[in-house]
């Protein structure tokens, strides 16, 4: 499977390395955003020695074959006397979340000789000073250690300062990196391990590489280190851990892949080929960490985007596969914004739209006014949170239809797979709030964002008076859930029949904004209509939605609306279950496929695209790419 990246290390995302080369020996790994951040593997044969990974001196051996699977990569090299085996992969764990949320990788190697002589064969992996740092070198500290008799090297900057810097594209500063397995030793690059040299036809060598980085998040002034401390005392102890029980670890994460293939296969080859391509990605997005409360907090960062925290118009879209395997990852993303909603400062009807800048999160940032006189020179993004200043921000930057509609619909749907009734009732007050504000604002919106904000302001957009009806009906479900009579279905069904009234289309497809008539878009937020049984628009809408998303096509999508030819590539799978055929979600994800295949940008997965040509808009490494599993989500609820 072609792909633009290819993941080497894939955790979290400050540690998410990836080859942007169909052949690792052809250039320097990097961190998911193209800073390099090199780790080198070597494998000596007698005299002489070879690369298979990075792109460093040594003579490359040739790259005979890769293997992208989910949750595991294996590539494959040879020459005349011996074929190298290289496996990468992670416990990403859906059922241990210690083990998923461990900072740790496994790079497993094979070698097996094919001359039919006996060599003297080792395998080298180096871990270069960069990775401790952002774009200015700093002043690193190496040793070697050992844990229960098993040796460890480990390195990171002298001076220690974590969580000191947010933002989007940048490295953490702060942590120590290390590897376990093997001879480990401190070099001038950086640090190394080494497999013992043997004598004969071959040999196995199996290496973890970890990052402690102390400390995970920041939240509202609390500094929080990653859930796995609660299982480990030390990243020692987890390598330590994962070494011992690579076997088990292992046989699990390849059941979870298989369910994870089995579940896709009815939908095509190309459709399990994109979840392949995103599954590690759309984990490596995120940090899971505890409040002091007890809560789960599951914080994603808007890779490639902004830097945000926790935001929610980036939960929304990857609520699918989450839904699916991990529904408690879906309330850890609703933790924080109920939270900050809370707070003194949010004196708004309406939702927040995150909870800070990656990873800070001690309030929303997004539409922050920092010159503002509200906002004194001193504050920084570290105080959003102890201000009571609304004015700070600029309300024509806000979401508010777009997040009070996301924010009850995750709600809804974790109730739905959870059946978590205390949750409904300690965020009731708040979200009957957030309904009321979308009954208030109606379904001929003014002129605001959605959560489609690169697109710029839109003026009575229908997708975004759908998700607000769907909010709208949401939500009486959950008054109904708590015993409350109430009226919200009714004035959901009330708005759907004027929404469709006012757009003047009968029951052809509806337009972008209900003013322009001849205008198009993807209706992805009328999915939750059919999943849960709303039945507020006629089948006949998403009939004439889907012939007109085959009609609008291009060779690398269906665009976002009628405006540009980009699109997103979440929500392009999700307009595609409105077809009950299910053509569309064959034909889009072929569309996606070949986009990943043709593609000269050199990143990783993005889900905003151009459809006419094989280039990239913007974002990448995002987890809203977990929106890609809502077929299976679809089935799963029995739709399919």
């Amino acid at each position: 499977m072609l792909l633009p990246a290819y993941p080497i290390v894939t955790v979290d995302p400050h540690f998410s390395i990836w080859s942007k080369a169909e052949r690792l020996t052809s250039d320097d790994t990097k961190q998911w955003y193209g800073q390099k951040k090199r780790i080198e593997g070597t494998v000596s044969v007698d005299a002489d020695t070879y690369r298979f990974l990075g792109n460093g001196k040594e003579t490359a051996l040739f790259q005979v074959s890769e293997k992208i699977e989910p949750y595991v990569s294996t590539y494959t090299f040879e020459n005349a006397a011996i074929r190298l085996k290289l496996t990468t992969w992670s416990p990403f764990l859906f059922c241990d979340l210690h083990l998923l949320s461990l900072p740790v990788a496994f790079l497993d190697t094979e070698v097996e000789v094919l001359d039919g002589k006996e060599h003297t064969i080792s395998v080298k992996f180096t871990a270069f000073d960069e990775l401790c740092y952002n774009n200015k070198k700093k002043q690193i500290t190496k040793y070697t250690d050992s844990y229960e008799n098993v040796r460890l090297v480990k390195m990171g900057c002298t001076k220690q300062t974590p969580l000191r810097d947010s933002g989007d594209e940048f490295s953490a500063d702060w942590g120590y990196y290390a590897f376990m397995g093997g001879e480990c030793t401190v070099c001038k690059e950086g640090i190394s391990t080494k497999s013992r040299t043997v004598f004969g036809k071959g040999l196995t060598f199996n290496t973890v590489i970890g990052y402690d980085d102390v400390y995970s998040i920041e939240y509202f002034g609390e500094q929080l280190k990653g859930l796995w401390t609660e299982k480990f005392k030390s990243i020692d102890e987890g390598m330590k851990y994962c070494l011992d029980n690579k076997d088990e670890i292992f046989t699990k994460l390849m059941a979870q892949q298989e369910m994870i293939l089995a579940d896709s296969e009815k939908f095509g080859k190309d459709y399990q080929n994109i979840l392949t391509a995103a599954a590690r990605q759309v984990l490596a997005a995120h940090k899971l960490v505890r409040s002091s409360k007890g809560d789960l907090l599951y914080m994603s960062k808007e890779c490639h985007s902004n830097g945000c925290i926790n935001t929610v118009d980036v939960s929304y879209p990857a609520m699918p596969m989450y839904l699916i395997y991990t529904p408690e990852l879906v309330k850890a993303m609703l933790v924080g914004i109920f939270e900050f909603a809370s707070m003194p400062l949010w004196t708004a009807d309406f939702a927040p739209h995150d909870i800070g800048r990656y990873p800070i999160a001690n309030g929303q940032v997004y539409a922050l006014n920092i010159h503002n006189h509200l906002l004194p020179h001193s504050y920084t993004y570290r105080k959003v949170y102890k201000s009571n200043k609304f004015g700070m921000y600029m309300p024509q930057f806000q979401m508010p239809v777009e997040e009070c509609g996301n924010m009850i619909l995750l709600t809804y749907a974790y109730y739905m797979v959870s059946k978590d009734i205390d949750f409904l009732k300690e965020n009731s007050a708040t979200l009957k709030k957030w309904a009321d504000y979308l009954i208030m604002k109606g379904v001929v919106l003014d002129n605001q964002l959605c959560t489609d904000d690169f697109a710029g302001h839109s003026k009575k957009n229908v997708n975004l008076a759908i998700k607000a009806v769907m909010g709208i009906a949401a939500y009486s479900r959950i008054a109904d859930i708590l015993g409350e009579e109430n009226t919200y279905m009714t004035k959901a069904k009330e708005y759907a029949d004027e929404l469709v009234s006012v757009c003047g289309k009968g029951l052809d497809f509806l337009p972008f904004s209900v003013d322009k008539k001849d205008s198009w878009s993807l209706k992805y937020n009328l999915v939750w209509d059919i999943l849960f049984d709303f039945n507020l628009f006629d089948k006949a809408i998403y009939k004439a939605e889907s012939e007109k998303y085959r009609i609008e096509m291009n060779t690398y999508g269906t665009p976002l609306d009628y405006r540009r030819t980009f699109t997103k590539t979440d929500w392009e799978l999700w307009a595609a279950c409105l077809d009950e055929t299910q053509e569309n979600i064959g034909l889009l994800s072929k569309c996606i496929c070949d986009y990943l295949a043709d593609t000269e940008d050199r990143n990783c997965f993005s889900d905003w695209v151009e459809t006419k040509k094989p280039k990239q808009s913007g974002f990448d490494h995002r987890t809203v790419q977990a929106g890609l599993w809502m077929p299976v989500l679809f089935s799963k609820f029995g739709k399919f």
